[in-house]
């Protein structure tokens, strides 16, 4: 085992901080029998116990209880709710008079049999509130004794059950989510048990877009061969009906613990830390056992001290996790922050998140009796707003006054863009997930505009009939129908309404000037009467509140031109014995009775400096996922109609030429992207392929220009080392690699000097790890296809192979992966 996945002490005092000066703890009280006693339970029962650690941060622990909008979502539309069979333990300590009359006033907004508050240490408030446990009559105010009370009673809902799943937060935490929708995730994934290994975590500050440790300061490395799963099937095994969370079609993603690093390999998390009762027992137990005999030990006297034992403790148990090839689970997009905005730990020091970490809005976080008031929220659509690359933010917005509605007058909030050539099996449900948004959403008023690319299969009469279905029965929706292929056809469907209804939906459909999907995207451009573009192709599903999502972002984010989302590539397949194939978004609303099999996802880049880097090598962004700003994209010119198959990749290059800034993907699902015989992808594969290299070929030219730097000797820009830094495995020879990896290092100086300005520096991090990778990468094609003894020849002289010797300059710490390789070839020869 290498010392990444055994030094837990190291990464976990790395996360903390350095240790404070050491402070008296409590006594240990063993609880080994209550353990002990404690029966298996089932996860479908879904009875939650929730456990939140706060200390003099009232205002704060408000705020997060808030966030979880418990009353709003008691139950759901079925009248069964995750939230019928939770239970809140709040642990808290108050040091000073005015803390505890804080804490008073959350006690009497959140007064719910759901919630029960334990004061840790003297109570020095309303004798009247109930803050003391007792267990056996015994009555104790220490930390480890208030956390085995909270973990070990018996549930309220059956005097003879405990919890079947355990979550802990910390008081800093804020849902961007309400709870339900957290809940589903984290149960949803608690289900997930197969030959390949089970979910042992589900992770909540976690997802797809976090790239950087704030508590380390280091970059966070994505875990390798992460899947992406879908709810759907595991809340429909864990209840015999589709629990209204699944509308919203989230999913997750799965990876192997041991194998990943920094913030994704930290097992043990008490800020939003899900896990199945019968394992936090086992911690538990562990902790106890290793604490026996001990005097001077209690790994359960304190918040940090327990997650830290915790997480020893897992290591202790290692063998125990191995045999089940332990899986964690994290959201595919953001469902909690952590408010890194003030300091209050005693045993270990957080750093503090400051400038370019997020914009602190009120520098004193009003934790006193003063701050503490219902009319005193934090503003959560701004947190949902911004594209953040770490857990912890130094963001702290109050809400001063209502948001606006999207909606202006007349105006169209966005334009939807949908170039059709042929789909007639699958139009109707690609319209269907852009109109079902509109009714899902108030005040969400749309324009879409269907370009006639040469379609002749009906797709577009489809797609017309689709949205004349749905909005039947919807009074509160205006549709407007202009088919500009016939001369004066206006229709509109609510005419006979004397008031206009609040949401506008009109469908302009036009003929392409020409054939190719770049003509029919510029035609379609000229007609779209919103500044907000969002793209679609006929044969794709968009996701709910992918538009509303997208659209929030770019009117608060407006130097951002164009931002895409993630995207789960399918193909359709009829399987009727199959159970556990995930269902497409709005399935419920399509004619299809197709099951679906996925095949991968495209991951989201949320850090824009990085992505205009990662653009150079291949397109990182989901076409039919973006919206755009339309001026920029008439400013340059619009599409390509010269390209025919990589007319998108071509515009973004060109547009992040410009500004690399520009650009970026936010971390979520935004389509299901349709892969068949018929898509222009897979026809024109060849062709694709070729267009893009001459497309980055192009890109990396002209950064290289823009430091001084041209075709020599020494930096060989041509399109085959071009091709072969984008696809190592299609190297013809050494020499090609070798000249590859010159160019590599060349445009990676290029590139950083001239976007120095705008450049943060965790992008730069960014930038020199994925180039570290890419010399391993052809290094490592290097020795495996054309041996370990070949030189390369410069100038007549022979020199050692280059990229190996950039990769041991670079990445000193690979030294047994290229051990392994020199063995392995040696074997091999």
């Amino acid at each position: 085992m290498d010392e990444e996945e055994t030094d837990f002490i190291g990464l976990i005092s790395s996360f903390l901080g350095p240790p404070a000066p050491a402070v008296e703890g409590g006594s240990v009280e063993s609880v080994t029998e209550a353990i002990s006693s404690a029966p298996k339970t089932s996860l479908l029962s879904s009875s939650t116990r929730v456990v939140i650690f706060s200390k003099d941060r009232p205002w704060q622990l408000q705020q997060l209880l808030q966030s979880m909008k418990l009353a709003d979502n008691d139950s759901s539309d079925d009248g069964v709710s995750f939230l019928q069979d939770l239970e809140i333990f709040i642990i808290f300590k108050a040091s000073s008079l005015n803390f505890v009359m804080g804490y008073e006033q959350v006690m009497k907004q959140f007064n719910s049999n759901k919630i029960r508050f334990l004061c840790e240490g003297e109570w020095m408030g309303d004798e009247s509130l109930d803050v003391l446990p007792s267990l056996s009559g015994n009555v104790d105010n220490s930390f480890s004794y208030l956390l085995k009370y909270a973990l070990n009673t018996r549930s309220n809902a059956d005097d003879h059950e405990y919890p079947s799943v355990v979550m802990f937060l910390t008081d800093d935490c804020l849902f961007l989510e309400s709870f339900e929708v957290v809940l589903a995730h984290a149960i949803g994934s608690l289900q997930y048990n197969k030959q390949n290994g089970r979910v042992f975590n589900f992770i909540t500050r976690l997802h797809p877009g976090i790239s950087r440790s704030q508590t380390r300061d280091c970059i966070t490395p994505s875990p390798k061969n992460w899947q992406y799963h879908s709810l759907v099937p595991y809340l429909s095994s864990a209840f015999a009906y589709e629990h209204a969370s699944a509308k919203l079609h989230d999913g997750i993603y799965l990876y192997k613990t041991k194998s990943s690093s920094v913030e994704w390999n930290y097992p043990f998390d008490l800020s939003g830390g899900v896990y199945c009762y019968d394992d936090v027992q086992m911690i538990l137990k562990q902790i106890l056992t290793e604490d026996e005999g001990c005097t001077d030990m209690d790994g359960l006297s304190h918040p940090n001290t327990f997650e830290i034992r915790g997480n020893e403790a897992l290591l202790a148990l290692d063998n125990n996790i191995s045999s089940r090839k332990t899986l964690s689970a994290v959201p595919s997009r953001p469902l909690m922050v952590i408010l890194a905005v003030n300091r209050v730990q005693d045993i270990c020091q957080a750093p503090i998140a400051y400038t370019g970490e997020g914009r602190v809005t009120n520098s004193v976080v009003p934790n006193d009796i003063n701050g503490v008031d219902p009319a005193n929220p934090m503003a959560l659509l701004q947190l949902q707003s911004i594209a953040y690359n770490s857990s912890h933010v130094g963001d702290l917005f109050l809400l001063e006054q209502p948001i606006p509605p999207l909606s202006s007058g007349n105006c169209y909030d966005l334009s939807v863009l949908i170039p059709v050539h042929r789909g007639v099996d699958f139009a109707s449900h690609s319209v269907a997930s852009i109109i079902m948004q509109c009714i899902d959403e108030e005040n969400l008023s749309i324009q879409i505009v269907i370009v006639d690319d040469r379609c002749i299969d009906g797709s577009i009469d489809i797609m017309i009939q689709s949205c004349k279905t749905l909005l039947a029965s919807q009074p509160k929706v205006a549709l407007w129908v202009h088919d500009h292929r016939l001369e004066n056809d206006t229709l509109d469907l609510n005419q006979q309404q004397q008031i206009q209804p609040p949401i506008t939906i009109a469908i302009d459909i036009i003929s392409s000037k020409s054939s190719g999907v770049a003509s029919a995207l510029n035609t379609g451009l000229d007609y779209c009467k919103s500044e907000f573009v969002a793209r679609m192709d006929a044969d794709d599903v968009s996701t709910p509140k992918r538009l509303l999502t997208q659209l929030r972002f770019m009117r608060n984010n407006p130097s951002i031109n164009v931002v895409g989302a993630s995207a789960v590539i399918f193909v359709a397949e009829e399987n009727e014995h199959k159970t556990d194939s995930p269902l497409l978004p709005y399935h419920a609303v399509s004619d299809s009775k197709h099951q679906c099999r996925v095949i991968r996802t495209s991951l989201s880049v949320s850090d824009p400096g990085f992505m205009s880097w990662a653009m150079l090598f291949t397109c990182a962004i989901a076409h039919p996922t973006v919206m755009f700003a339309k001026h920029e994209i008439l400013e340059i010119g619009g599409y390509d109609t010269l390209i025919r198959s990589s007319e998108d990749y071509d515009l973004w290059l060109r547009l992040l030429e410009k500004d690399c800034h520009s650009m970026l993907c936010l971390p979520f699902v935004g389509v299901w992207h349709r892969k068949h015989n018929q898509s222009n992808s897979i026809k024109n594969s060849v062709n694709q392929k070729r267009e893009a290299n001459y497309a980055s070929h192009r890109a990396i030219k002209q950064i290289l220009s823009s430091t001084g730097i041209s075709d020599d000797d020494s930096v060989l820009v041509d399109i085959e080392h071009v091709s072969t830094l984008k696809d190592p495995d299609t190297a013809t020879s050494l020499e090609s690699i070798n000249s590859a990896a010159r160019l590599l290092l060349s445009i990676e100086s290029s590139f950083i000097q001239k976007n120095a300005q705008c450049l943060t520096e965790h992008e730069i991090s960014l930038i020199q790890n994925d180039c570290n990778s890419r010399i391993g990468e052809l290094a490592t094609i290097a020795i495996t296809k054309f041996g370990k003894d070949i030189g390369f020849k410069v100038k007549g002289n022979l020199e050692p192979c280059y990229v190996w010797k950039m990769w041991e300059i670079r990445c000193p710490e690979d030294q047994f992966q290229r051990l392994s390789l020199l063995c392995h070839s040696n074997t091999s020869s």
